[in-house]
């Protein structure tokens, strides 16, 4: 493990810390792992923890890893949400909960999902919340002949629905398009009409802790804002997470 991810994950530690002090007891930690990964991700983490909090439990979800985690997010999330189910009832005091890159929002989707969740507490680490618009090297890693200004042409249609990185693929020149065609991220982020708008902030606002981790030296989160629910506009500057039109209440 290199040694940027062990910073990584002593941030997310000591953020870990300052709220887990205030609970009476240890509750119990759930982490999904991010974009063609696996649970082996949260190894080192994992073990930190119950060296540094014996008895506290770390369940690292073995679901979706490789190249089903490509898998539509809806999809995962309904999968997730299956074991998650098992864990709450199981955790009835509640659990904390981490995602990385991906895994964020398939958390966030877990979250805002299912009714009456006991999460207490989400780390979203170097997660695309707002979505993504650019060409990292690990974009072109699994797609290497698209570049991001004619991305939307694939990831906008039913096709392109079919991957995960096309659910939350945010074009900031093509919204309409966005609006009209992503099955994720304008559902969950309340930017359209449907069925379940006051479900989903009911839900989210049943987290007593969101601590959002990302930065500029992230290299695979582009824009990085997009971590803390910041974006770009149609000319490519900052809109921070206060100015942008979603209804969460955050």
């Amino acid at each position: 493990m290199s040694e940027c991810w062990l910073w990584h994950y002593t941030i997310v530690f000591i953020v870990f810390l300052s709220f887990l002090s205030c609970c009476k007891g240890y509750k119990t930690v759930v982490l999904i792992h991010g974009l063609n990964d696996n649970e082996h991700t949260f190894d080192y983490l994992s073990s930190y923890i119950k060296k540094k909090h014996p008895g506290t439990n770390t369940t690292s979800l073995a679901l979706l890893d490789g190249w089903e985690s490509f898998a539509p997010l809806w999809f995962q999330i309904h999968h997730y949400g299956q074991c998650f189910k098992k864990i709450m009832k199981e955790n009835p005091d509640g659990v904390n909960l981490i995602g990385y890159s991906q895994g964020g929002l398939v958390g966030r989707g877990l979250i805002m999902s299912l009714d009456n969740h006991n999460i207490h507490s989400f780390i979203s680490l170097s997660s695309p919340q707002m979505g993504q618009f650019g060409d990292s090297a690990l974009f072109h890693k699994f797609f290497p002949k698209l570049i991001k200004e004619y991305a939307y042409k694939f990831f906008y249609t039913v096709k392109g629905q079919m991957l995960s990185v096309g659910n939350y693929w945010n074009d900031p020149h093509h919204q309409d398009l966005f609006l009209n065609m992503s099955a994720f991220l304008p559902f969950i982020n309340n930017q359209i009409s449907h069925q379940r708008n006051n479900d989903f902030k009911r839900n989210f606002l049943r987290l007593k802790n969101l601590i959002l981790i990302g930065g500029p030296d992230d290299g695979v989160v582009d824009p990085w804002q997009s971590s803390h629910f910041g974006f770009i506009d149609n000319y490519e500057q900052l809109v921070p997470m206060k100015q942008q039109q979603v209804d969460l209440s955050i």
